[in-house]
């Protein structure tokens, strides 16, 4: 009963038209909160997969290192024992060092990785390959990141580079030049991963590496690649007792574990943000529903006459802000979910000078919608039920 009072109240056409604007302008102030924070939330979704997805890129499910020095001899490791646990998909050994990498005007340093054709079944490394292609570096050729290739002013695929390296075995105080290995090469392909890593980034032929570096049947490390992500701490946990101590099994969360950290950080200040948001909206509804029992004492006044319970009236007027409530949020979520979904399928917001992502991408979840939600309808409870008992307390004035 208390409900179809509140409907009756809140659209009769008896009502003040400044109550009726006061009653818009709360819906509106509980709409564009409620919009917000499904934007915000789907923007920092997909940021958070789109981070995810380049780091998986790059990062292995799982890395086999040594725990001393920077090389280890390729024997030491039963690499068939790590392909038949169970779990473990691919597998490729890596070489890697600093290197320089120069043009007849340029030079760069860059972080080289020397891999096989095997890398590439570990790590989704061609789907970011924006110019040339993988097979390159079974040519002898070098696929550098954007940021790199721009730097060194390399216009087109196939441009001649050098690569210099520190031969250890060679360096000498009265020659320096003789610890210098050089290569000759080309540029294959170009990466563009993210701004961090394409001012690092290049790959070439495992076989070249070890020639460049001095480093004849010596890996850095052994990527792998898992089956099923729940799996990698299992599968992780096997490899531990399979390798022995002289070598350390790391997972990409353990390697990025602060990025990680960050991410959860910053969502939880979105969330803390959006609340105290929701909360400072949800006070629009106070002047509607003042309005509206100050409009309304006489009716008041006539239900107590009838016998009514304080708790009926109160309910009325609360329903009258819940009403209110429901309604922003309704339209609020079809106007964020329509954004969301928009930009899913139309990419309207652009990232200007992105080669991998051309507009900004977004997740939009069940999960978040209903969180959402949820928290624009207890504020809105909160506000009006304090609202309403204040106001009705005062009986004299009613």
């Amino acid at each position: 009963m208390w409900l179809k009072f509140s409907r009756r109240y809140m659209f009769s056409p008896k009502s003040h038209s400044v109550i009726n604007i006061i009653a818009l302008v709360s819906v509106v102030a509980v709409a564009i909160p409620t919009a917000a924070m499904i934007i915000l939330l789907a923007m920092f979704g997909g940021l958070s997969r789109t981070i995810e997805t380049i780091y998986s890129s790059v990062d292995a499910d799982i890395e086999i290192v040594t725990e001393r020095g920077q090389t280890f001899k390729s024997e030491l490791l039963d690499i068939e024992a790590i392909r038949n646990t169970e779990g473990v998909v691919s597998t490729a050994p890596y070489l890697e060092q600093s290197v320089m990498v120069a043009t007849a005007s340029r030079r760069a340093t860059v972080t080289l990785r020397g891999v096989d054709s095997s890398y590439f079944d570990v790590l989704p490394i061609e789907e970011f390959i924006v110019r040339g292609s993988r097979a390159s570096i079974n040519e002898g050729g070098v696929i550098l990141g954007t940021a790199i290739s721009a730097s060194l002013g390399i216009p087109n695929v196939g441009y001649p580079v050098e690569l210099y390296a520190l031969n250890r075995k060679q360096l000498s105080t009265l020659l320096p030049s003789s610890g210098i290995s050089r290569q000759q090469s080309f540029m294959g392909g170009v990466a563009s991963v993210n701004a961090e890593i394409d001012a690092t980034f290049a790959l070439i032929d495992l076989a070249v590496a070890e020639r460049l570096l001095n480093y004849s049947g010596r890996w850095s490390g052994v990527a792998l690649k898992v089956d099923n992500s729940e799996h990698i701490e299992e599968v992780k946990q096997h490899l531990e007792g399979c390798v022995g101590e002289e070598f350390m099994v790391r997972t990409r969360d353990q390697k990025s574990a602060e990025m990680n950290a960050l991410i959860r950080l910053e969502r939880f200040a979105i969330i803390l943000i959006g609340a105290f948001i929701a909360i400072v909206a949800a006070f629009a509804i106070v002047g509607a529903v003042v309005m509206l029992i100050t409009e309304k004492r006489r009716d008041i006044r006539t239900l107590r006459s009838m016998g009514a319970t304080e708790a009926l009236v109160r309910k009325i007027f609360v329903g009258e802000g819940m009403l209110l409530t429901l309604l922003g949020a309704a339209i609020g979520t079809l106007i964020g979910v329509g954004f969301a979904l928009g930009q899913q399928h139309y990419g309207w917001v652009k990232i200007p000078g992105n080669m991998v992502f051309e507009s900004y991408p977004v997740e939009l979840t069940l999960c978040d919608t209903l969180l959402v939600v949820s928290i624009i309808l207890v504020a809105g409870f909160v506000i009006s039920y304090l609202t309403v008992r204040a106001q009705l307390s005062k009986r004299d004035k009613i």
